[in-house]
């Protein structure tokens, strides 16, 4: 992404460049130009997995932010190789994401829905009053929110459906608003709630009438769900196991909903209190991505991530690329879902390269064994287990011995 670029105007700018590239008669000139765009929008993504993964990895305050963001794009998930979605990817981290990580649960969920990524993921683009696409709706309460089991039907989700019609994209050339449509459109970036396009019927979700109010439909749903009790334990529990493990305290995510739902879906406070309240999930198998960053933040011994793009790779071979998950439910949370002897086999593999690209990954390279006095790999050996200690005195390099340590049992697990 062009640094005199700001994330809204790269998807602008992006939009404008598929127009153009549809309007080119000569069909190999077309094709050419689909597929730089492709590339385009690729090299967006990888400087976005980037720049997470770095500030992610960085010894601050803002390293618990970006966990946290990536927590809610993985909830929220969008797969960036369908249409527009890659070059809609930096609005959508730092316009839709970023900003209410903390805030109201309700917030970030507006945001989300009305976010031209998700608008364009999940096919709402061609949602209208005489043509119902049920994608989003479905997603919004399945994965979103409620959960499978959170009571609603099949004629909840068309309802919902219903009540998303006409939310999508801006068109690329100005309209003239009839007086009286002109006060219902809602516009910001490339996003466009069109009244043209929506079924202004009443609409029944899970029991709760919704007037034909516009776009202010979507903000009393997103009000409603947010504060529901099933869509409280939903995110509730999926917050203790990111943060913990696969089998977080019961009472300590009760509190938890509870504060969720006294404060009116408060993310900061809830995030607070399991972050203090919850103890680790001992012997949860860590999820590629915890691994991966894991064995980064105990080589990096406190120096910065200047290239993130080795532990891209690592990941997209383990099987979680940033932002890679191509269905909307996003990747598995649990390390249950991830143990299999196929990811210990490259777990094996990929830990000596760990240690060997050092100076690419941080700029300069610290002797492994430096590294093996460090505060954290002394406190890693003292609890190492018989198996690993043996393995250790075995080994005579100070890297082997590295490698060891983070492909063993005990560094794979919580």
């Amino acid at each position: 992404m062009s640094p005199d670029h700001n994330p809204a105007a790269v998807l602008s700018d992006h939009r404008l460049a598929i127009q153009a590239q549809s309007l080119l008669s000569d069909p190999m000139e077309r094709s050419s130009a689909a597929q730089a765009l492709r590339e385009q929008r690729r090299k967006i993504v990888s400087e976005q997995a980037n720049q997470l993964l770095a500030r992610w990895l960085a010894a601050t305050a803002s390293a618990q932010q970006e966990a946290l963001v990536w927590f809610w794009f993985n909830h929220f998930n969008v797969f960036w190789n369908k249409g527009l979605v890659g070059a809609a990817l930096p609005s959508y981290l730092d316009d839709a994401i970023r900003p209410h990580v903390n805030s109201r649960f309700a917030d970030l969920l507006l945001a989300v829905v009305t976010h031209p990524a998700m608008l364009v993921y999940l096919d709402n683009t061609g949602n209208t009053a005489d043509k119902l696409n049920e994608n989003l709706a479905r997603e919004l309460l399945e994965l979103h929110t409620l959960g499978v089991a959170g009571g609603y039907n099949q004629a909840d989700i068309r309802e919902t459906a219903r009540l998303l019609t006409g939310f999508g994209l801006r068109p690329l050339t100005p309209v003239r608003w009839p007086a009286h449509l002109a006060p219902l459109v809602r516009a910001h970036g490339e996003f466009l709630f069109d009244p043209r396009r929506h079924d202004f019927g009443a609409k029944v979700v899970m029991g709760r009438r919704y007037a034909a109010d516009g776009y202010d439909e979507l903000r009393s749903l997103c009000n409603q769900l947010a504060i529901h009790p099933a869509t409280a334990r939903r995110i509730v529990n999926r917050l203790a196991v990111y943060l913990t493990g696969d089998t977080p305290q019961p009472d300590v995510e009760t509190q938890a909903r509870a504060i969720y739902l006294d404060t009116g879906g408060n993310l900061g406070a809830t995030t607070e209190f399991l972050q203090r309240a919850l103890r680790p999930s001992a012997g949860s198998f860590k999820p590629p991505m915890d691994w991966v960053l894991d064995a980064m933040r105990l080589l990096a011994d406190g120096r910065p991530v200047v290239d993130a793009s080795p532990i891209q790779r690592w990941l997209a071979q383990l099987g979680q690329p940033v932002f890679g998950r191509t269905t909307p439910d996003g990747y598995p949370l649990r390390g249950a879902d991830w143990l299999s002897a196929g990811q210990f086999a490259q777990r094996f593999e990929i830990a000596p390269q760990m240690v060997s690209r050092q100076e690419q990954v941080f700029g300069s390279a610290s002797a492994p064994a430096a590294l093996m006095e460090s505060e954290a790999v002394t406190a890693l050996r003292a609890r190492a287990g018989e198996a690993t200690s043996a393995a250790l005195a075995r080994a005579r390099r100070p890297a082997d011995q590295l490698s060891l340590l983070l492909s063993s049992p005990e560094f794979m697990h919580r």
